[in-house]
């Protein structure tokens, strides 16, 4: 039986055609190697999509991680603030109450510090320092100079801004030291036969009248207890076993120093 190709060649001379060359063009390549062909060209595709959503997600993530820490950092100051108003909180519940605004023995206006307090015990003149057993050393320079060391330099007087607008501007308890002074030198001039000043008769009816003021508005109630020094033992309290709440005399002097108007230290 004659050949496929052997009839198509004669049947190419009958026509006139020549036979053209058949070329078998079948590709061997496997579809397996087709489709991997295919699926490697659409690899840089899927590259350029997954950085372009990289790019697009990059702000977000950044965004929400700035977002956490400014969220941790400001849960740090929360706590801190809140434990900086329960530390004010409790140091204001356990800090004493204030009576009043005012400093006891201090000044209405509020001027001046706020003294430091001692525990002091009072004790006799055995020297007679200020006031000798024999009067008439009263009006020595040595217990002169004993009563002005008792003053702070300036006496009490304080300076204030155009301190020449006002005609004196003193401090009380420097006041009270000059009135007690006036008074044992009245009492010791009396007694000694010494003189005295012409005005010392208003002048004790005044410092009487102040000095009894000022005892009672400082109203010291400090406890005493039973005399140990009176001569005839015959009861009652001397004050010398007594502890008293006072001010720090140091303090008051240093500060009535610092402020001073002048620089005189006399107590008469």
């Amino acid at each position: 039986m004659p050949s496929f190709r052997s009839s198509l060649d004669m049947m190419a001379k009958d026509t006139g055609y020549e036979t053209v060359q058949f070329e078998d063009h079948s590709d061997d390549r496997s579809s397996t190697e087709v489709e991997e062909s295919l699926i490697g060209d659409e690899k840089p595709c899927r590259k350029c999509y997954a950085a372009k959503a990289l790019e697009r997600t990059r702000p977000e993530r950044q965004g929400r991680r700035w977002r956490q820490r400014l969220g941790a950092l400001s849960g740090v100051v929360n706590t801190l603030l809140l434990l900086a108003n329960l530390g004010l909180l409790v140091r204001q519940m356990t800090r004493e109450p204030r009576v009043n605004m005012w400093d006891f023995g201090g000044d209405l206006t509020g001027v001046g510090p706020r003294f430091s307090q001692q525990i002091k015990v009072f004790e006799p003149d055995y020297d007679g320092k200020y006031a000798p057993n024999d009067t008439s050393l009263f009006f020595t320079n040595e217990t002169l100079n004993n009563w002005n060391e008792l003053m702070p330099i300036g006496m009490g007087f304080q300076w204030v801004n155009d301190t020449h607008k006002y005609h004196d501007l003193t401090t009380s308890i420097t006041h009270q030291l000059h009135c007690l002074f006036a008074v044992v030198q009245t009492y010791s001039g009396l007694k000694s036969d010494h003189e005295l000043p012409e005005d010392h008769h208003w002048h004790m009816i005044h410092c009487f009248a102040y000095l009894r003021q000022t005892i009672m508005c400082s109203a010291d109630t400090a406890l005493e207890g039973l005399e140990t020094t009176f001569p005839d033992h015959n009861g009652g309290s001397d004050g010398w076993d007594s502890k008293h709440v006072c001010k720090d005399y140091g303090e008051v002097t240093r500060y009535l120093e610092s402020v001073r108007a002048y620089d005189d230290r006399e107590i008469f």
